[in-house]
């Protein structure tokens, strides 16, 4: 098969491809319609009006396809399988593959075009206008999605619907840049101060709704994404340090957070309640995967109960490493893992390395146009980290110890909150802990190669162990860890837990 180009990522469903195409136009014109019509002769102050001209239309099947299940078009070929040219045409259609189910059923997948906000990729498409739609189902009953490309890239109103005919989805784009949200599926217009603990939604129509007599503000990633504009930064521990406020007054209700909408159903990243501006009730943090992580409950701002966390056994040994790419300017980079042992989750998908345009701020982002922050991945090492120094710290005193620590290891200071919000409720609820920070033998557990080559590389790998109660233990010297930020900066942080079988 040969693919014209990668359109989308879906991550549960396989199609197959086909593909054909159509084309419609009328000849007839207005003189020969006055000879039909048997009037011979045109007045000097007749005049001919143009018709519309009729579209001419190409088809294409979609297929999802390869380790990342990417979406595909597929052009048309010979007996051979060899590429044939593309008939000419002005409006492209995109149906389910001609192997799934009957004409008229409903394959959600195609919802996911608006990945990459709806770009055309393939050069073949990169070069003049094309009208676009894409269909739920082949016999095109069931409109997905309505917009006009120019030079491959979103120009005007893009309309995404649901397979009832209701508007999901409606923005404005100049020349594949999204100046305008008219319509989104949860709040997409907002802005949040964590210093002021404020969160300004500007769609409250699309991010207010009220449920069992409950507000409820739904968000998605905001249009205006930066650090401090993400779900992320929402939800780490300084936002509730001060009455929580939407729009200007202290909120009641519940908060959600919701994964990119590439398809109808996009994974919950968490649910907050709220009273009066301070986290009242439940909380609930879901992993990338949409399970959930952690679920706590609040009186008026002040923790109550510990209801579930993650078991960090189910971490499979080194957990949650993630990297941050910081370059000087933004440029390509390379980033390839040597791990002794079995890489179990990675986000992005870890294909032999992973490459992406990276950004002075730390935005990383894909070939398929996707936006990250960092990458992540968790494995199974092969042996035992050796602790033969470290810290022994009461439960009670984890935060301060980790924020003092992991300024001396060279973390700023969203990094080292990322890093405390993830493994404090590992840690903070036993009475003592053995931390250790693996320098040496962790790079040699887990090479990793950058191109280009950074000029700082900062790896925090913490080593722990809960006890019952403390041991002597010789201090580690964290200054000679310590790394200055100079250049391109790469840095990365992780843990593992060590086996309780372990001898110190």
């Amino acid at each position: 098969m040969k693919y014209l180009y990668s359109f989308f990522t879906l991550t549960c469903t396989f199609l197959l491809l086909n593909c054909g195409g159509e084309e419609q136009s009328d000849s007839t014109s207005d003189l020969e319609k006055h000879a039909n019509a048997g009037d011979n002769s045109l007045d000097e102050t007749d005049t001919i009006a143009e018709e519309p001209q009729e579209p001419k239309i190409f088809t294409v099947h979609a297929i999802a396809d390869g380790p990342e299940n990417s979406y595909f078009l597929m052009g048309p070929t010979d007996d051979n399988d060899e590429e044939l040219p593309f008939p000419e045409f002005n409006e492209l259609h995109i149906i389910p593959d001609a192997e799934w189910g009957t004409d008229d059923e409903i394959d959600m997948t195609v919802s996911g075009i608006m990945y990459g906000d709806f770009q055309l990729w393939d050069e073949r498409f990169s070069d003049g206008e094309l009208n676009v739609k894409a269909y739920y189902n082949r016999s095109k009953s069931k409109l997905a999605a309505e917009y006009h490309t120019l030079d491959g890239k979103a120009d005007g109103m893009v309309t995404m619907y649901t397979p009832e005919g209701d508007v999901y989805m409606k923005r404005m784009y100049n020349y594949g840049e999204l100046e305008e949200s008219i319509k989104a599926p949860y709040g997409f217009d907002w802005e949040f101060n964590q210093a002021t603990s404020s969160l300004r939604i500007n769609d409250e129509d699309d991010a207010f709704t009220t449920e069992e007599g409950f507000t409820v503000v739904k968000l998605m990633p905001s249009m205006h994404y930066s650090k401090e504009n993400s779900l992320e930064t929402i939800v780490e521990k300084p936002s509730f340090e001060n009455v929580f406020k939407i729009n200007g007054d202290p909120f009641t209700g519940y908060l959600e957070g919701y994964a990119e909408p590439y398809d109808l159903n996009p994974p919950q990243k968490f649910s907050l309640q709220f009273k009066d501006g301070w986290l009242n009730g439940d909380i609930k943090i879901y992993t990338f995967w949409g399970d959930l992580q952690l679920h706590e409950k609040f009186v008026m701002g002040e923790l109550d109960t510990t209801v579930f966390v993650m078991d960090p056994e189910a971490m499979d040994g080194v957990a949650k490493p993630i990297i941050y790419l910081y370059p000087e300017k933004d440029q390509i980079v390379e980033v390839n893992l040597n791990f002794k042992g079995k890489l179990t989750h990675t986000y992005p998908k870890y294909k032999d390395g992973w490459k992406v345009l990276a950004k002075p701020d730390g935005t990383l982002i894909d070939g398929e146009g996707k936006e990250y922050y960092a990458l992540y991945w968790e494995g199974n090492n092969q042996k035992e980290f050796t602790v033969n120094e470290g810290f022994v710290v009461p439960g009670n005193q984890t935060a301060e110890f980790l924020e003092e620590s992991l300024a001396i290891l060279g973390l700023n200071r969203r990094e080292a909150n990322e890093f405390i919000v993830f493994w404090l409720p590992h840690l903070e609820d036993n009475p003592y802990n053995l931390i250790h920070f693996s320098s040496d033998e962790y790079e040699a557990m887990a090479q990793m190669k950058i191109q280009p080559q950074p000029e700082t590389i900062i790896r925090v790998m913490m080593v722990y162990q809960p006890l019952s109660e403390p041991i002597e233990i010789p201090v580690q010297d964290l200054n000679k860890l310590k790394k200055e930020r100079k250049g391109f900066t790469v840095v990365e942080w992780g843990g593992s837990e060590l086996s309780k079988k372990n001898s110190l």
